[in-house]
């Protein structure tokens, strides 16, 4: 039982192997529309709060609840970019895609483990930590 075992994993190996150096693998990649960044659109900026203005402007729009959360408010925070005019949805990998290279990269990365750490406001600075340590970068 043990050899018959044997040669059938012997038998997948050299057949992966043989897939392997056939290039059987290799796909093409095409990008997928989740790995671009969306801006929001139809923008009112009168629906939503400016929280902090810094290396980006993080803003935040309180919407109503309904009977799954119990009619509480729910809070969605956004950021723009210093400058631009497009407003996207506060996560970690949104920054992650606007600042993909160097060394803001490297702090978002190292900083920030979820999205709800980018709201932690850093009360000896007095603004939030993202835009303290965006701001030491661009300092540099």
């Amino acid at each position: 039982m043990k050899t018959f075992k044997f040669s059938i994993i012997l038998f997948v190996l050299l057949l992966a192997k043989s897939l392997v150096q056939a290039n059987s693998f290799n796909i093409q990649l095409t990008p997928l529309t989740q790995d671009s960044l969306v801006a929001i659109k139809n923008l009112k900026l009168s629906d939503f709060k400016i929280l902090e203005r810094g290396a980006i402007i993080i803003y935040e729009r309180q919407r109503p609840g309904d009977k799954l959360n119990l009619f509480k408010p729910i809070l969605t925070h956004y950021f723009s970019i210093k400058g631009s005019d497009k407003v996207y949805l506060l996560t970690l990998e949104n920054l992650k895609k606007i600042y993909k290279n160097g060394r803001a990269f490297e702090i978002l990365d190292t900083r920030f483990r979820t999205d709800n750490d980018l709201l932690d406001y850093d009360t000896i600075h007095q603004q939030y930590s993202i835009n303290y340590y965006l701001s030491k970068v661009d300092q540099v």
